[in-house]
């Protein structure tokens, strides 16, 4: 092979090192940040909150984790709120639905979509994984789409679960989605670098496989094992109820139930 072919072919795996381990030098709140930076922007914001993508509704997987939970109203918490997509048709059911969302404008604008739409919302700004709300106030905790997966480190989701126990009612449900990537293409040699980078730079030291920045924008973890992700929820205090994989779909969903 051409020997500059074969440096041009060296300096793009290095380029993709370097830009993959971006999530490696961030510590988690930085990672937090960086994703709440992204979504903050005025056309990210417009973009949640289009009236296509609020009256798309619940999509398949959450209706059908909806109806294997079959409660149709109580008191619901609905983390990641965007523009109201799950929080309106929530509260057509019959819930009593409060929405969190880490963007102020984010959580004003679905009040509005929820008050056109002829239902209330309750809305709070705060960030998911550090919650602060009033013990076993809720039935039901929902986490939107694929959030469980934003939360940066095991750690960190793990202490997001203890919150979001303390919160439910006895035998309440926790719903949430996650991103699912079992054929996951991250080599062992791969990961170690990262481990290494995240400690030279005093970065993420929590650095786990999966971790990932997802087209650039925000943080993601993909599980590569539903073993990965039942450990992690017993470890959060929950009983887990159900895993729902749709096949060639990098998003998956769950339940999880607080014991009696």
């Amino acid at each position: 092979m051409h020997l500059r072919i074969k440096v041009a072919k060296l300096l793009i795996k290095i380029g993709r090192l370097i830009q993959s381990s971006t999530v490696a030098v961030m510590r988690p709140d930085d990672l937090v940040k960086f994703s709440q930076q992204h979504y903050a922007n005025p056309n990210n914001i417009q973009g949640w909150c289009d009236d296509q993508v609020v009256n798309s509704g619940l999509s398949i997987l959450e209706q059908s984790l909806l109806e294997k939970i079959n409660i149709n109203k109580g008191r619901l918490l609905l983390l990641g709120l965007g523009g109201g997509r799950e929080a309106i048709p929530l509260a057509k059911i019959g819930f009593e639905v409060t929405g969190v969302d880490f963007i102020q404008q984010m959580v004003e604008r679905a009040k509005e979509n929820a008050q056109k739409s002829g239902v209330k919302i309750t809305g709070l700004v705060q960030e998911i994984s550090k919650l602060d709300l009033p013990e076993n106030a809720f039935d039901i905790i929902w986490l939107s789409a694929a959030m469980y997966s934003c939360v940066p480190t095991r750690k960190r989701r793990l202490a997001m679960l203890r919150r979001i126990i303390k919160s439910l009612n006895p035998g309440g449900y926790f719903v949430f989605g996650f991103l699912w990537n079992p054929k996951a293409d991250i080599s062992a040699k791969s990961v170690f670098l990262k481990k290494m980078i995240a400690w030279l730079s005093l970065g993420n030291l929590h650095y786990e496989k999966g971790d990932m920045l997802r087209f650039n924008l925000e943080f993601i973890h993909a599980f590569t094992s539903t073993e990965e992700l039942k450990v992690e929820i017993m470890q959060g205090g929950f009983k887990l109820v159900d895993i729902q994989i749709i096949d060639k779909n990098e998003f998956a969903g769950a339940i999880a139930r607080k014991p009696m």
